[in-house]
């Protein structure tokens, strides 16, 4: 395959557009959550003092909320932050910058498996617009980022298989790299391993010197990765994250046994290993279900959200029918379909493995392959069409498909800076909107109370303030704690200087004099605001013309 200036001015475009796309209003639309505000002020804190939140120097992981994050994310945070300050654009800059990379990769990846520059061309065209990417590459999610490193791995491990002079040192450190920064990344990388050696073993064996070195370095740097993994950081978020941590109900197991422990019926249908597998299966089907692919989307998570449509456009359903069509019919290697194929399986799983239902950042992977059907399918079909006789039909389908697709292209756009918003901005399994504001509010107050207690409904209030007040990470090392951190449960954040994070009970906390609330008006109803014992200081008015919370003196 070689390299043309039309490439050139086709990666030009591509990224223009990318680029465009993913950084517009990057800094002023979509509330920061509390993973973008962890991993800025831990890179923030690395900048510092070379110490995480907790004082932990130069760390492997971070601990957060008792997540554990990878580090490479946040290590890359820290000259953006050096050069730009803590904000909420320096934090989603380079997740931005390599979402808008990985159409490029794409393009190379499709070039080489199907042989055709127009295909690879619509291929990462479809990435560039993909919704499913959009969403996972303008905020600041170490997933979008893992996920063009691994395309980069991808693309240079199918050079190095592929080609006479290829090198499999090169793929093996960017693979390496990308399991440094997602935890879903340590679950597909082996999987798109496994892949690529079923598909091309003959050219993988033919090339065993080759292997024998990148063998040697791979055991090298598999070493920090396999101890991280024994780890009680890594244990507490394997446990926290996949089925296989779960516990059932007590309720429920208790229901069981009083069915009998030797009742073989219970012993059979309802073991965990059996249900753990069912979930498995019915986690991994979701993911190509059509209610999540075009229709719904992930609509329990508002930070996945899209109000009105799938994770693709419904335009998608006709291009990557004839997509597969076109695979199917074509002269191309076996050999390049079956590792498309493949790579779709096994892009799932990730997800499946994890307890939610369906996940549509762990299942980021999908849309490479997903993207490549739907080149082809553009490809297939325009020829299709350009090979009718009858000119009116022909101008009509590709008028209708046309108008479809950017009817259904302007109609994301729209939901995602209008109508999504509107319905996502609250709540924490939302973007988690009002906390710059209630930050800023609190400024006015913070050195007129002895106590402020700030209300974690919401979720990780104290990220926020930390975060916004670009609080002395020296000072915070010394006060860091983390509550209620359990082995199926985040915690939070127990308070610095005279902050106090904790869950408000008004019916009692009323009682507490002189001291400053700030919460959801659920915590703190306005109709139990009682004007000779407390009243409400201010309102804060985020975004989505809603009050979020409430601001309560007591007297």
């Amino acid at each position: 395959m070689k390299f043309k200036a039309g490439d050139f001015l086709v990666i030009i475009l591509i990224f223009t557009l990318s680029a465009v796309i993913r950084f517009y209003k990057l800094d002023d639309f979509r509330c920061l959550n509390w993973d973008e505000a962890s991993f800025g002020y831990n890179a923030y804190s690395i900048l510092q003092t070379g110490k995480d939140e907790y004082g932990t120097s130069l760390p492997m992981e971070f601990k957060s909320v008792g997540d554990y994050k990878y580090p490479f994310y946040v290590y890359s945070l820290v000259p953006i932050i050096k050069l730009w300050g803590l904000s909420e654009f320096s934090v989603r800059f380079f997740p931005s910058l390599l979402g808008s990379i990985a159409p490029i990769f794409l393009y190379f990846i499709t070039r080489k498996l199907l042989q055709k520059r127009v295909i690879a061309f619509f291929s990462a065209l479809a990435l560039a617009i993909s919704p499913w990417h959009i969403q996972f590459t303008r905020a600041g999610t170490e997933g979008g980022i893992a996920y063009t490193i691994t395309l980069a791995g991808i693309y240079l491990l199918l050079k190095a298989v592929i080609e006479k002079r290829g090198s499999f040192v090169l793929p093996a450190i960017i693979f390496f790299l990308s399991l440094y920064t997602y935890f879903g990344e340590r679950v597909f990388i082996p999987l798109i391993l496994l892949t690529t050696v079923f598909v091309f073993k003959k050219e993988i064996i033919a090339k065993g010197r080759k292997l024998a070195k990148t063998a040697i370095l791979t055991l090298f740097l598999l070493v920090p990765i396999l101890l991280s993994v024994v780890s009680i950081g890594q244990g507490e978020k394997f446990a926290k994250t996949t089925i296989f941590g779960y516990r059932r109900p007590d309720e429920y197991v208790f229901e069981l046994k009083a069915q009998g422990d030797s009742n073989p019926t219970v012993n059979i249908f309802h073991s965990a290993t059996l249900e753990n597998g069912l979930s498995f299966i019915n986690h991994f089907l979701n993911h190509f279900s059509p209610d999540f692919l075009f229709v719904k989307g992930p609509t329990e998570d508002g930070r996945q959200y899209i109000w009105g449509m799938g994770m693709l456009y419904l335009t998608d359903i006709v291009l990557i029918i004839f997509g597969a069509a076109f695979l199917y019919k074509s002269k191309i290697s076996t050999k390049y379909k079956k590792f498309i194929l493949f790579w779709i399986l096994v892009s799932p799983i990730t997800s499946a493995i994890t307890r939610d239902p369906v996940h549509a950042r762990r299942a980021l992977a999908l849309t490479a392959p997903l993207s490549i059907i739907t080149g082809a399918g553009m490809y297939y079909l325009i020829l299709i069409i350009g090979k009718l006789k009858n000119s009116f039909i022909k101008i009509l389908l590709a008028s209708v498909f046309a108008a479809s697709f950017i009817y259904f292209v302007a109609f994301y756009f729209a939901s995602y800076y209008v109508f999504t918003s509107k319905r996502t901005a609250v709540g924490p399994s939302g973007w988690q909107c009002g906390y710059e504001e209630v930050v800023t509010a609190t400024q006015k107050y913070k050195g007129s109370f002895n106590k402020i207690i700030i209300d974690t409904s919401y979720q990780g209030p104290y990220i926020f303030y930390l975060f916004y007040e670009k609080y002395p990470p020296q000072k915070y090392q010394r006060q860091a704690r983390l509550l209620g951190n359990r082995s199926d449960t985040l915690g939070e954040g127990g308070g610095y200087d005279n902050y106090e994070f904790r869950a408000i009970y008004w019916p009692e906390d009323r009682y507490l004099t002189k001291t400053l609330f700030i919460g959801p008006p659920e915590r703190l109803p306005e109709k139990d605001i009682k004007s000779e014992e407390s009243q409400i200081l201010e309102k804060v008015y985020p975004y989505n013309n809603g009050f979020l919370f409430h601001i309560v003196e007591t007297f």
